[in-house]
């Protein structure tokens, strides 16, 4: 093989690696966002990340189902059971349901919740979900793609993760 043969060969290759650590950086990146986020909000409002991205959501969204309230936060609306029980707890939403069809549960702010809420920055885990609405369709379905390979090739399709930083 001629030497420049070898060159465009390796051309290829070297952009595959710098593509590759750029990737693995960004993930790190992105992680250590959300981790630094979950523990400011702990620390500054005795929340996890995930409770105070609910109050935002509420606040920007108003009442809600429990079912749209988990939509809003792409999780299942079986996992946002124990973190409205949290933060019904302590004061910060109540649930609310109205006749005739009882099992319809709605959730809403308290003003202990509007005032958090209204204090607090945005939720980390919100800003990822918007950056992904702002994305077309076909950037979505490529990175949803990459990240089933991914989920594969750490053989996690079976781990449960509901919330970032989060045992909710």
């Amino acid at each position: 093989m001629t030497r420049l043969a070898r060159q465009r060969d390796s051309r290829p290759r070297a952009a595959a690696v710098a593509d590759t650590a750029q990737i693995v950086q960004g993930l790190r990146r992105i992680v250590k966002a959300l981790q630094t986020y979950s523990q400011d909000v702990r620390s500054a409002y005795g929340l996890s990340g995930p409770q105070l991205w609910a109050l935002k959501t509420l606040r920007r969204e108003g009442r809600m189902t429990v079912g749209h309230l988990a939509a809003a936060l792409a999780v299942h609306q079986s996992s946002i059971s124990i973190l409205l029980d949290r933060l019904e707890k302590r004061g910060h939403v109540r649930r609310i349901r109205r006749p005739p069809d009882r099992r319809i549960v709605l959730v809403e702010l308290t003003s202990k919740g509007a005032t958090t809420a209204a204090d607090a920055p945005e939720a980390a885990q919100g800003r990822l979900l918007h950056a992904l609405d702002a994305m077309s369709a076909q950037e979505l379905h490529r990175i949803r793609r990459a990240v089933d390979r991914l989920v594969a090739a750490m053989e996690a399709a079976d781990v449960k993760a509901r919330f970032f930083f989060s045992d909710e």
